[in-house]
């Protein structure tokens, strides 16, 4: 295990800056996820962790110690690739003891790191088999053992599963965390799919444009997201949102006439915009005390068998709606229904450059 520090690392390439001053620490056994939207920067971030980018500035520390100019070869650290990189040519054994034939070490010693690695993937049956005798799941299994007989301080895993299909994400998403579990190690890891981030994760970084936006437990984010970026993109279905005007206290009113209070500490400029946001799964078709309620027009209905998603359209014709029930639904495109959203359950964004979180 080991921890690792970014101090205010800038990435530039040429004149185009893609990494801007980020700080970030990871303790030791932590698996931390970047998620962020394409070009975001996570990948990058990750080759700078690795040594295979060089910051432009900033400090990286492993261990207390900094690295930024350690070789890639020398950190320590284990880089599982997307294209899972494998020596099409090799067995699935010589794949997975390149690396510690290179390294010198007794074939004794590698047989058994190979050995123990393979049995604690499920490989010990497909050794002598070559990558292309193998599924993608088995492919990937083997690109991680890889990474594991080499006891790496930290491992890194660059979106390692995208080129699988759903059924086979889903279960390994489920090896890569009981992996961790068992082994206790440091592991990063990066994704642009935000439900990865959200069931593997102990601690999820944010990252848009090359900026940190917030750092935190997956309940953290999802229950106090810090901006408006954050609560979008954390959740699935994404968190639905739609322009209030403040009125005397902490009154709300929809620009369709509709109005309802929040309970706010430091209360509202009266008079100004903000965004309320709420998520899909707290809005419901039974009435309650106190909630705000919103008239739809039905456009979209999605019948899931074990839940139901229900599209539809406020009154303003613009702003559209979506809402999560459980079990199967008899409502049909072109119904008019009305939704409510409990008080405690919406959220409350500045409408700004930075859309800061009020509540």
């Amino acid at each position: 295990m080991a921890s690792l520090e970014l101090k205010k690392i800038i990435k530039d390439f040429g004149e185009t800056r893609v990494i801007h001053g980020v700080d970030l620490q990871v303790d030791d056994g932590e698996f931390v996820v970047f998620v962020g939207p394409s070009g975001c920067g996570k990948s990058t971030l990750l080759r700078l962790i690795c040594g295979l980018e060089h910051a432009s500035s900033g400090d990286i520390f492993l261990e207390g110690e900094r690295v930024n100019d350690v070789r890639a070869a020398d950190r320590g650290l284990a880089m599982v690739f997307q294209s899972y990189a494998l020596y099409p040519h090799m067995t699935v054994y010589q794949n997975m003891a390149f690396g510690l034939e290179n390294m010198g070490l007794p074939k004794a010693a590698i047989k058994a790191k190979v050995g123990e690695a393979a049995k604690l993937l499920r490989l010990d049956t497909l050794l002598e088999r070559k990558p292309t005798q193998l599924s993608g799941g088995q492919r990937q299994r083997v690109a991680i053992g890889r990474a594991i007989v080499r006891e790496p301080k930290i491992f890194l895993f660059d979106e390692p599963l995208s080129n699988l299909d759903a059924e086979l994400r889903v279960s390994m998403r489920s090896e890569i965390t009981g992996l961790h579990r068992r082994l206790g190690s440091t592991m990063i890891y990066v994704t642009h799919d935000q439900v990865e981030a959200m069931t593997m994760a102990d601690k999820i970084v944010v990252l848009r444009q090359g900026r940190i936006e917030q750092v935190g437990s997956p309940l953290e984010l999802y229950n106090r997201p810090a901006n408006r970026f954050v609560a979008g993109f954390i959740g699935s279905p994404q968190m639905n949102f739609l322009p209030v005007r403040s009125e005397a206290g902490s009154r709300l009113a929809t620009t369709f006439g509709t109005a309802f209070s929040l309970d706010i500490e430091s209360g509202l400029a009266e008079g100004k915009t903000y965004m309320l946001g709420v998520r899909p799964e707290h809005l419901s078709l039974e009435e309650s005390p106190g909630a705000l309620s919103l008239a739809l027009k039905v456009v979209e209905v999605e019948q899931l068998g074990g839940h139901c998603l229900i599209y539809g359209m406020l009154p303003d014709g613009n702003t559209r709606i979506t809402l999560h029930c459980e079990g199967q639904q008899s409502t049909q495109i072109g119904d008019a229904v009305v939704v409510y959203a409990p008080p405690a359950n919406c959220h409350l964004f500045e409408k700004d450059g930075e859309e800061r979180t009020i509540r």
